[in-house]
């Protein structure tokens, strides 16, 4: 089944600013991404997207990019109550970003081998 071009995409074509296989090759493109298989790698990629954007995120992975940590650190260092830093370590490790171990009574964590903390760190230049 063919489908029929929005008459701005139809205006594109005709100025020649794009080509009518163009067209066709994003419908083609857009629906390999609507299936199962590729909406799976979707939520992956929103889910660890969702992580890194917030402030305290990004903080807290730059802080954990130096060295392990433990909860009660980086409460103080940035200046929050445990349950909000706790929250906010509970996202970056849904998001795969962080692995935790115990010590005694303490939880520290540390950041897993990622290329979001490159990423993360290339932004902040």
């Amino acid at each position: 089944m063919v489908k029929k071009n929005s008459a701005s995409v139809q205006r594109l074509i005709e100025l020649k600013i794009c080509q009518p296989s163009d067209i066709r090759q994003a419908r083609v493109d857009a629906e390999k991404l609507a299936t199962p298989e590729y909406a799976a790698k979707l939520r992956t990629t929103e889910k660890l997207l969702g992580a890194i954007g917030d402030p305290t995120r990004i903080k807290i992975l730059l802080l954990l990019s130096r060295r392990e940590m433990c909860v009660c650190e980086l409460e103080s260092a940035l200046e929050l109550p445990q349950p909000t830093v706790s929250h906010h370590l509970g996202l970056l490790e849904q998001a795969n970003l962080l692995e935790r171990s115990k010590k005694a009574r303490w939880v520290f964590y540390k950041v897993r081998d990622s290329p979001v903390l490159d990423l993360v760190k290339g932004l902040m230049l």
